[in-house]
């Protein structure tokens, strides 16, 4: 997939030699979503964590893995979805869950993905892609919303 300035982006399933990159999106992803939270709330092994049940998709620009997305295939959701942030804007994040949703279609389940309410740029970011919130979130100041695909992706 183009990703401009003359950048083919590869997306493909992860392998192990790509943990430490995909944790370095994670850590700093998260301490970017959540800025509210105090940044050593997160640390590398978080990822580990995160992902130990997920598949594990990458988006990777000459050779260097620039995003990820994990997802459970047996329960159709979408568990993460970070760029590295020199990345973004550049439709990595929706040839990612273009890919993801590929592998969730026609599951039992209908396809899910929980964002933080107060990260308003990723809530943002999935109803341009066609998601829909189908919760409404509590004042709480880790409150998810549930969102469902609500058109083909």
């Amino acid at each position: 997939m183009p990703a401009g300035e003359g950048v083919r982006i590869a997306i493909r399933s992860a392998r192990s030699a790509d943990s430490e990159r995909c944790a370095e999106i994670f850590l700093h992803g998260r301490r970017q979503a959540f800025s509210w939270q105090p940044a050593d709330r997160f640390g590398l092994d978080d990822y580990y964590d995160c992902v130990r049940e997920d598949s594990v998709l990458v988006a990777e620009a000459d050779g260097t893995v620039v995003g990820f997305v994990s997802l459970d295939p047996q329960a159709g959701v979408i568990h993460n979805l970070f760029i590295d942030p020199g990345w973004h804007k550049r439709g990595i994040g929706s040839a990612l869950l273009r890919e993801a949703l590929a592998l969730l279609r026609g599951g039992p389940h209908p396809v899910e993905l929980a964002c933080a309410a107060r990260n308003a740029a990723a809530r943002a970011f999935y109803e341009r892609n066609g998601w829909t919130p189908v919760s409404t979130p509590s004042d709480q100041p880790d409150a998810l919303v549930l969102y469902r695909l609500s058109r083909a992706g």
